[in-house]
Protein backbone atom coordinates (compact mmCIF):
# COMPACT_ATOMS: atom_id res chain seq x y z
CA UNK A 1 0.00 0.00 0.00
CA UNK A 2 2.81 2.41 0.94
CA UNK A 3 4.68 1.48 -2.24
CA UNK A 4 1.62 2.27 -4.40
CA UNK A 5 1.22 5.64 -2.67
CA UNK A 6 4.90 6.47 -3.27
CA UNK A 7 4.65 5.53 -6.95
CA UNK A 8 1.48 7.65 -7.34
CA UNK A 9 3.26 10.60 -5.70
CA UNK A 10 6.28 10.27 -7.97
CA UNK A 11 4.05 10.11 -11.06
CA UNK A 12 2.17 13.23 -9.91
CA UNK A 13 5.40 15.18 -9.42
CA UNK A 14 6.77 13.95 -12.75
CA UNK A 15 3.57 15.00 -14.52
CA UNK A 16 3.96 18.52 -13.16
CA UNK A 17 7.54 18.75 -14.42
CA UNK A 18 6.77 17.75 -18.00
CA UNK A 19 6.74 20.66 -20.40
CA UNK A 20 4.25 20.33 -23.22
CA UNK A 21 5.72 18.78 -26.33
CA UNK A 22 2.97 19.94 -28.69
CA UNK A 23 3.44 23.07 -30.76
CA UNK A 24 0.58 25.54 -30.61
CA UNK A 25 -0.33 27.71 -33.60
CA UNK A 26 -0.68 31.32 -32.44
CA UNK A 27 -1.24 34.84 -33.64
CA UNK A 28 0.10 37.90 -31.78
CA UNK A 29 -2.24 40.68 -30.65
CA UNK A 30 -1.03 43.93 -29.10
CA UNK A 31 -2.92 44.56 -25.88
CA UNK A 32 -2.07 46.61 -22.79
CA UNK A 33 1.52 47.14 -23.96
CA UNK A 34 2.09 43.43 -24.48
CA UNK A 35 2.51 41.23 -27.51
CA UNK A 36 -0.13 38.69 -26.48
CA UNK A 37 0.21 35.28 -28.12
CA UNK A 38 -3.27 33.91 -28.82
CA UNK A 39 -3.51 30.18 -29.51
CA UNK A 40 -5.67 29.07 -32.42
CA UNK A 41 -9.28 28.61 -31.37
CA UNK A 42 -9.16 31.27 -28.64
CA UNK A 43 -10.42 34.85 -28.51
CA UNK A 44 -9.16 37.69 -26.31
CA UNK A 45 -11.44 39.66 -24.02
CA UNK A 46 -9.99 42.63 -22.14
CA UNK A 47 -11.22 42.92 -18.57
CA UNK A 48 -10.14 45.00 -15.62
CA UNK A 49 -6.66 43.85 -14.64
CA UNK A 50 -6.50 40.89 -16.98
CA UNK A 51 -6.90 39.50 -20.47
CA UNK A 52 -9.02 36.38 -20.92
CA UNK A 53 -8.09 33.95 -23.70
CA UNK A 54 -11.22 31.81 -23.90
CA UNK A 55 -12.11 29.00 -26.27
CA UNK A 56 -14.13 29.97 -29.31
CA UNK A 57 -16.71 28.71 -29.81
CA UNK A 58 -17.39 28.41 -26.10
CA UNK A 59 -16.96 24.91 -24.76
CA UNK A 60 -18.99 23.49 -21.91
CA UNK A 61 -16.01 22.51 -19.75
CA UNK A 62 -13.62 24.95 -18.10
CA UNK A 63 -10.57 25.68 -20.27
CA UNK A 64 -9.42 29.29 -19.96
CA UNK A 65 -6.05 31.05 -20.03
CA UNK A 66 -5.83 34.42 -18.27
CA UNK A 67 -3.00 36.97 -18.36
CA UNK A 68 -3.10 39.01 -15.18
CA UNK A 69 -1.60 42.46 -15.75
CA UNK A 70 -2.47 43.52 -12.19
CA UNK A 71 -1.97 41.32 -9.12
CA UNK A 72 -4.22 38.27 -9.53
CA UNK A 73 -6.61 36.98 -6.90
CA UNK A 74 -5.23 34.34 -4.54
CA UNK A 75 -5.04 30.81 -5.86
CA UNK A 76 -7.99 28.63 -4.88
CA UNK A 77 -7.77 26.29 -1.90
CA UNK A 78 -6.86 22.78 -2.90
CA UNK A 79 -3.95 20.38 -3.26
CA UNK A 80 -0.90 22.50 -4.23
CA UNK A 81 2.04 21.23 -6.23
CA UNK A 82 5.00 23.52 -6.90
CA UNK A 83 7.77 22.96 -9.40
CA UNK A 84 10.57 24.78 -11.17
CA UNK A 85 10.52 23.02 -14.54
CA UNK A 86 10.33 24.43 -17.13
CA UNK A 87 9.84 27.56 -14.95
CA UNK A 88 8.64 28.21 -11.39
CA UNK A 89 4.92 27.45 -11.27
CA UNK A 90 2.13 26.19 -9.06
CA UNK A 91 -0.68 23.76 -9.86
CA UNK A 92 -3.74 23.61 -7.60
CA UNK A 93 -6.08 20.63 -7.84
CA UNK A 94 -9.64 20.83 -6.54
CA UNK A 95 -11.36 17.45 -6.43
CA UNK A 96 -14.98 16.93 -7.46
CA UNK A 97 -17.32 18.38 -9.98
CA UNK A 98 -19.36 16.77 -12.74
CA UNK A 99 -16.55 17.15 -15.29
CA UNK A 100 -13.78 15.93 -13.01
CA UNK A 101 -11.27 17.80 -10.88
CA UNK A 102 -10.46 21.44 -11.60
CA UNK A 103 -6.83 22.35 -12.16
CA UNK A 104 -5.30 25.83 -11.92
CA UNK A 105 -1.80 26.52 -13.26
CA UNK A 106 -0.10 29.78 -12.22
CA UNK A 107 3.14 30.92 -13.91
CA UNK A 108 4.67 34.34 -13.13
CA UNK A 109 6.73 36.22 -15.72
CA UNK A 110 8.53 39.58 -15.55
CA UNK A 111 8.26 41.51 -18.81
CA UNK A 112 9.54 45.05 -19.39
CA UNK A 113 9.52 45.89 -15.67
CA UNK A 114 6.02 44.43 -15.17
CA UNK A 115 4.98 41.35 -13.29
CA UNK A 116 2.54 39.29 -15.36
CA UNK A 117 0.91 36.07 -14.19
CA UNK A 118 -0.34 33.50 -16.69
CA UNK A 119 -3.09 31.35 -15.19
CA UNK A 120 -4.88 28.45 -16.79
CA UNK A 121 -8.08 26.92 -15.51
CA UNK A 122 -8.96 23.45 -16.82
CA UNK A 123 -11.47 20.86 -15.69
CA UNK A 124 -10.47 17.35 -16.71
CA UNK A 125 -11.42 13.77 -15.92
CA UNK A 126 -8.18 12.57 -17.56
CA UNK A 127 -5.76 13.64 -14.81
CA UNK A 128 -3.43 16.64 -14.67
CA UNK A 129 -3.57 18.38 -18.05
CA UNK A 130 -0.43 19.40 -19.95
CA UNK A 131 -1.62 23.06 -20.06
CA UNK A 132 -0.20 23.27 -23.59
CA UNK A 133 -1.85 26.60 -24.48
CA UNK A 134 -0.84 28.26 -21.19
CA UNK A 135 2.79 27.17 -21.46
CA UNK A 136 2.90 28.28 -25.11
CA UNK A 137 1.46 31.70 -24.16
CA UNK A 138 3.93 32.05 -21.28
CA UNK A 139 6.87 31.16 -23.53
CA UNK A 140 5.91 33.57 -26.34
CA UNK A 141 4.62 36.46 -24.18
CA UNK A 142 6.64 39.64 -24.72
CA UNK A 143 6.36 43.41 -24.82
CA UNK A 144 4.62 44.96 -27.83
CA UNK A 145 7.10 46.88 -29.92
Amino acid sequence: MLRAALIAGILLIAACDIAPTEETTMRIEKRDGLGVPVPAGRVVTTREGHLLLARSPTVRSVDDVTLWTLPPPPLPDGNRTESTQPAPHTIVTIEGGMGGPEYTLSIPKRIGGRDIVVRAYIQSEAGIPAFTDAWSVWKALDTAE
